[in-house]
């Protein structure tokens, strides 16, 4: 399925068409721009839905939620225990880092003992014991296996179940938006919009129709990426998303194309990258609340704020009511979709607001002159072992004596700051002793400092400090948590070891988007950690096999609007003339299918969000528990 930011770029440009052929409802959509990219987000809501930890309709708690609610835990820390975050820590540590680097080069001794004097130390001292309580947390590995498992088997859809037969009403707000009369659905958004009068409600129904016509259009092609369906290899399915969503936001943001050898220009280093897009705010409804926050209120399990309009809310509910004629205890109410809206928003800012790990710029290659030996010491990289520790490099400790190496002794500071990186990949707390030596000797008013040395100490931890915050970005990509950087398309694999112990890597070439002609979906997934990042070319495939994505060799911009590399033969508007569908052609790019259904309003067709078991399939039910050859049947029968 095509991920968020797809689908935001993809509602952005159908916009831009509208507007340049003087389509009334661009006019609309520009008035309450917000709420059409809020409903350009579409199913996705589901993916938090329910949100209770009480089992009830939907079965308990989406499997989703409870990852976000771990990721989270860890990202901004526990209120019930206290434990604090690594964003608010991160954060300390970037901020003295260019103060301090500011003040060296400046030559600014007595703005170093103002720092001092104004609490700056005090807050790394909290920052760097805060690391201490952070590492002790989540070092447990039984703790880190949950929360594998909560992305793995615990994630795995009711579908698959070999045992038992789920039924509808026990399936969580993902899979019901994307199973169950979706068409049917986005059509009555519509209507119920356009009978309200409320123009944010309108907007909103065009969004999702947008919504509706990418994941038609477009999720054939990512399950050619994947190899498989979501419903066979869901956590893959959101890996990958993260990498057609830099691809596709990279591209247009940089007006770039592509040569006949596969060769950008400009190149993907020139690209625009999602990690200080701000999309949170495209879609921000709240009214100006602090994310940190409510991510802490979610840890917490304490209410959460409803900063969605109830007006929308019931209008929403009831419109999902009629399309689905809900006469029991229904899957959506107007709390749970106050969640799911608040996830999602907050899922956007940890994604891409650059406040949690952020873009990290590589600092300059070249040393600066004040660096009389120009060769990286050997404590430079944190992701290696120092062989007489067996435990990460860190800082060289600073000699207490009244005339010491000062530039030491501010590089062990920030050393213990970079330390960071380390703590959270599994290391040990790198360079306190030196945190609170260097802040004992600044304290006393040592003067004769040697700024060439200390610049030049400085510089180097900048390096130490990227190439750790680098490791833990590639740590979150390869848990399919955040984007990749366009850069790294320009190599085939990333490396992912911060210790000796556990090697990870995932591919990362360019071409990792590009799709492949594919007959037929690989069977489901164990669940095993870390085999996400593979395409599952060694397993089998599902039987029957069907009709999954026509074209080899397409880039993404092939779902968007490039209508050379993926020109429509069916109109997504047209169903097939019988159950289970299936085309053999395409629905043609996005952009387009969603301008003709905004400018021309009509009942849409049930058609599999999932694209599942092929492209062009109606939505169907198992008949029976899950096995081989898989036994479908229409939604909704028997």
């Amino acid at each position: 399925m095509p991920g968020l930011a797809t689908r935001l770029l993809i509602a952005q440009r159908a916009l831009d068409s509208l507007k340049a052929a003087g389509a009334p409802e661009a006019a609309l959509i520009e008035a309450n721009l917000k709420w059409y990219r809020f409903g350009a987000l579409g199913p996705a809501l589901g993916d938090f839905v329910p949100f209770e930890t009480t089992p009830g309709p939907g079965g308990g708690r989406s499997p989703y939620y409870s990852v976000w609610v771990e990721v989270l835990r860890l990202a901004v820390g526990d209120p019930t225990d206290g434990t604090p975050g690594v964003v608010p820590a991160l954060r300390t540590f970037k901020q003295f880092q260019e103060q301090v680097s500011k003040l060296v080069k400046d030559h600014d001794f007595s703005g170093l003992l103002d720092l001092k004097n104004s609490g700056g130390l005090e807050k790394v001292k909290q920052a760097s014991a805060d690391l201490s309580r952070i590492l002790r947390r989540f070092s447990d590995k039984e703790k880190l296996a949950e929360i594998g498992r909560k992305m793995g088997r615990n994630s795995k859809p009711p579908l698959l179940n070999p045992s038992t037969l789920i039924p509808p009403r026990q399936w969580n707000g993902r899979d019901w938006l994307h199973w169950k009369r979706p068409g049917t659905f986005a059509s009555t958004l519509r209507a119920r919009a356009q009978a309200s009068g409320d123009d944010r409600f309108i907007a909103y129904a065009l969004g999702w129709t947008a919504a509706y016509a990418t994941l038609v259009c477009g999720t054939g092609f990512m399950n050619s990426l994947v190899g498989s369906s979501y419903r066979n290899h869901w956590w893959r399915t959101r890996f990958i998303g993260n990498f057609v969503d830099t691809w596709v936001w990279g591209f247009y943001g940089a007006k770039a194309s592509m040569s006949a050898t596969d060769e950008p220009a400009p190149p993907y280093a020139s690209w625009p990258a999602l990690c200080h897009a701000r999309l949170h705010e495209e879609v921000d409804l709240t009214g100006g609340l602090d994310a940190e926050e409510a991510g802490r209120r979610v840890v917490a399990e304490e209410a959460l704020p409803h900063v969605l309009p109830p007006e929308f809310t019931a209008f929403w509910v009831n419109a999902w009511k009629a399309a689905y004629a809900v006469e029991e205890a229904p899957l959506f109410t107007e709390d749970r979709l106050q969640a799911a809206y608040l996830m999602l928003w907050i899922q956007l800012w940890f994604q891409t607001s650059g406040d949690v790990v952020g873009c990290n710029p590589q600092p300059s290659g070249t040393p600066p002159s004040a660096c009389a030996d120009k060769t990286p010491p050997v404590w430079v990289d944190p992701t290696l072992i120092d062989p007489a520790t067996n435990a990460p490099f860190k800082a060289p400790s600073p000699v207490a004596k009244h005339d010491p190496d000062v530039g030491e002794i501010i590089s062990g500071i920030l050393l213990a700051l970079a330390g960071v990186a380390s703590c959270f990949l599994g290391g040990a707390a790198v360079g306190l002793p030196a945190l609170a030596g260097g802040i004992g000797l600044i304290a006393d008013g040592v003067m004769n400092l040697n700024w060439d040395e200390l610049e030049c100490h400085l510089y180097w931890t900048s390096v130490y400090l990227f190439k750790g915050l680098d490791a833990l970005h590639k740590l979150t990509v390869f848990a399919g948590l955040q984007h990749p950087f366009p850069g790294e398309f320009t190599s085939a694999r990333q490396q992912v070891q911060f210790n000796d112990s556990l090697p990870l890597s995932y591919l990362s070439a360019a071409n990792v988007c590009k799709s492949r002609a594919m007959e037929g979906l690989h069977v489901p997934w164990t669940g095993a950690l870390s085999t996400w990042n593979t395409y599952p070319s060694g397993t089998a495939l599902e039987m029957p096999l069907t009709h999954v994505w026509p074209f080899a060799g397409r880039w993404p911009s092939a779902i968007v609007e490039d209508t050379l590399a993926n020109g429509a033969t069916w109109d997504l508007a047209v169903p097939p003339p019988g159950w289970p569908g299936g085309i053999q052609g395409s629905f043609g790019p996005a952009v387009q299918a969603s301008v003709s259904l905004i400018r021309s309003p009509r009942p849409l067709p049930d058609w599999n969000l999932d694209n599942d078991r092929g492209l062009g399939w109606l939505t169907w039910e198992l008949s029976r528990p899950y096995a081989e050859p898989v036994d479908a049947k229409p939604e909704g029968q028997g």
